[in-house]
């Protein structure tokens, strides 16, 4: 057994108390237990009731670029928009058509030093899940540059704040599609559907939560409880930026910093969710899979498990969708049946 001097042991503790002080939460017990308790039924139907009254009305609509594809089989749009006085920025890509077809809204992912939302497209004229209009919202704080058979089409930053990314985020992603609802007359947005990776994917959930024209949502390695992911990681530079560092320097109050980690948190209100299919990375460290299982047992005790697919894979966060043509395949059937 090896034995340590007294001012060895000293400098040891000495060395403990340093880097403990490092890593020290900035918030007190009480603190983390009124912001971080779970949520009453009474706090999320008033969340609920919030939403339905926010305004997403898109006004100021101006299409900054357009293009044609493949011999006019397609039409490319960036446009801008505001909401709430935000000016936005986003992406259609619109079959030519003389029916009515349905709406795919994107949703990129979330980087604290990234803020731009880059898409890769390859495009023919074989689809075989039939035309659909593809949206693509640059969200708050964010830019495109989409990629499109080989085409850089790129739009400015959106205004807002980066950090919003979630509640406010699925805002944006709403008001999108009331955009496309109100310029687009082949848009049948009643049978929208909608898909985001990581941050995009919870608001995937939530915007399929909120607005019933969402009939189908993917949701690939997107969390699923923001609330204790963010109890679980406080020090994390990313929870603080999106949840923590407005209360932290006062600008915002327990009561509100708890309201927006509930309302990012689609969880607490998966009896609103549409049919849903969530796919989870085994090796996730970022988002791990207990995220899925706790909704997919929600789902089971509210009787909604008919709706909701839950799968799984041996990848990472990062890797989820690289040589994985079973994942694609399975979101591909699933929104070719709208």
């Amino acid at each position: 057994m090896q034995r340590f001097s007294p001012k060895a042991l000293m400098l040891m503790t000495c060395l403990f108390l340093i880097l403990s002080c490092d890593e020290k939460d900035m918030l007190s017990e009480q603190e983390k237990s009124a912001l971080f308790a779970t949520p009453s039924t009474a706090e999320t139907d008033s969340i609920f009731a919030q939403w339905k009254q926010r305004d997403l009305t898109p006004r100021d609509y101006t299409v900054i670029q357009e293009s044609t594809i493949l011999d006019g089989k397609y039409t490319f749009k960036m446009l801008s928009f505001k909401i709430n006085g935000i000016k936005e920025y986003g992406a259609l890509l619109i079959p030519k058509t003389d029916v009515s077809v349905p709406v795919r809204l994107l949703i990129g992912g979330f980087g604290l030093d990234i803020t731009t939302n880059s898409v890769n497209l390859s495009l023919d004229s074989s689809d075989p899940s039939g035309p659909y209009i593809l949206a693509i919202p640059a969200l708050r704080g964010q830019s495109l540059a989409i990629t499109l058979n080989g085409t850089l089409y790129s739009s400015p930053l959106s205004e807002g704040v980066h950090c919003d990314a979630f509640d406010g985020a699925t805002d944006d992603a709403i008001a999108f599609l009331n955009l496309v609802q109100q310029t687009e007359s082949k848009a049948d947005v009643n049978r929208s559907s909608i898909r985001g990776g990581s941050r995009g994917g919870t608001v995937a959930l939530l915007a399929g939560i909120r607005d019933p024209r969402i009939k189908r949502v993917v949701d690939v390695v997107g969390p699923t409880d923001l609330l204790t992911l963010t109890s679980l990681h406080e020090n994390d530079p990313t929870y603080l930026c999106q949840f923590l560092n407005d209360l932290k320097n006062k600008q915002a109050t327990l009561a509100e910093t708890r309201n927006k980690l509930i309302a990012s948190s689609p969880l607490y209100f998966a009896q609103h969710l549409p049919l849903t299919q969530l796919h989870m990375g085994l090796k996730d460290k970022n988002v791990p899979v207990d995220q899925a299982y706790g909704l997919e047992q929600k789902m089971t005790q509210l009787g909604l498990k008919s709706l909701f697919q839950l799968y799984t894979y041996d990848k990472t966060h990062a890797d989820i969708a690289t040589d994985n043509p079973e994942l694609a395949k399975r979101i591909a059937e699933f929104l070719a049946q709208l």
